[in-house]
């Protein structure tokens, strides 16, 4: 039997000119990608949050009962990763596609404490818990004027029953800081700040230069044959598609609102400065000239000042 060879990197240049590569930061290809080889996703995990683990003694469980490889259509319904290292240590992934502000950090606050209410909602006592950590990383893909690639957001511990609690935290990391870093400046990155730009990558020649900074020759085409596979499925395309058209009627509509906004002010405006001149009885013909309100609309405005 001939032994398959691996992809090169002239291969991915050849791809990259007949296939777009679907990023990433696209929340099923995301899901798909990284939940495709639990160990890769372990790797990348502790090394996100700083764990002190061993890669190869440490044991991963998906806890997304949604995420089976063989049912795409089931990432939709779930809306980040979660999963258990060794069992005592339970991470929730998420992406966020959007820049980060108070009220995702408030949003974030509160579904941190629902990951600690679903732990004790699976039958773990409030003893068992006071020995897990319980993380959510949470990966922002947009915010790119930061001074700074990662913030720990919450760190605290609360009091419940005898026991106290100091295992909750939250950690944000911004990956376009990091992307930055790499191309703009002669940075040498570490290997969890490196993931972060494999994250952003937007060919798959790009993909496969990061991940061999990364990865062994044999866990990187794993990773990349799972990517252009996902590429390629009409499923993910639709989806991916779909997903920008929504964002550009979501742009549209904004910016829509906004140049209404802007009629409306400066109909209030107009309005305003009519009102002072018809105070000073100037004439109507004059307000119209210098306002561009019609006789009746002036007729109106003045009607509200005799009531």
């Amino acid at each position: 039997m001939v032994k398959k060879s691996f992809l090169t990197r002239d291969d991915l240049v050849k791809l990259d000119k007949e296939l777009k590569l679907i990023p990433l930061t696209f929340d099923k290809m995301f899901k798909s990608v990284f939940t495709y080889d639990l160990e890769i996703f372990k790797e990348f995990l502790i090394l996100e949050t700083n764990l002190d683990l061993d890669i190869k003694s440490t044991n991963i469980f998906l806890l997304n009962n949604e995420l089976p490889k063989g049912i795409i259509k089931e990432y939709q319904k779930t809306i980040d990763i979660y999963v258990s290292l060794n069992d005592n240590t339970r991470i929730d992934v998420e992406l966020n596609n959007a820049s980060y502000n108070d009220l995702l950090s408030i949003r974030n606050s509160l579904y941190e404490s629902k990951l600690f209410s679903m732990s004790l909602e699976s039958g773990e006592s409030i003893k068992e818990l006071a020995n897990k950590k319980i993380i959510q990383l949470d990966l922002n893909t947009k915010d790119l004027n930061i001074t700074y690639g990662e913030d720990i957001l919450m760190a605290y511990g609360i009091k419940t029953g005898n026991f106290y609690l100091k295992n909750r935290q939250i950690i944000l990391k911004y990956l376009a800081y990091y992307k930055k870093m790499y191309y703009n400046f002669d940075i040498k990155l570490s290997k969890s700040e490196l993931w972060l730009v494999v994250i952003l990558s937007e060919t798959f020649t790009e993909l496969y230069d990061l991940l061999g900074e990364l990865l062994s020759d044999s866990k990187r085409e794993k990773f990349i044959r799972k990517v252009i596979e996902m590429s390629k499925d009409t499923f993910i395309l639709h989806e991916w598609e779909k997903e920008k058209m929504d964002e550009l009627t979501k742009l549209a509509y904004e910016e829509d609102g906004h140049k209404k906004g802007l009629a409306d002010g400066a109909s209030r405006e107009k309005a305003e400065i009519a009102k002072n001149m018809l105070k000073d009885n100037l004439s109507l013909d004059l307000i119209s000239k210098y306002t561009n309100l019609s006789h009746e609309e002036l007729e109106k405005i003045k009607e509200t000042l005799e009531k």
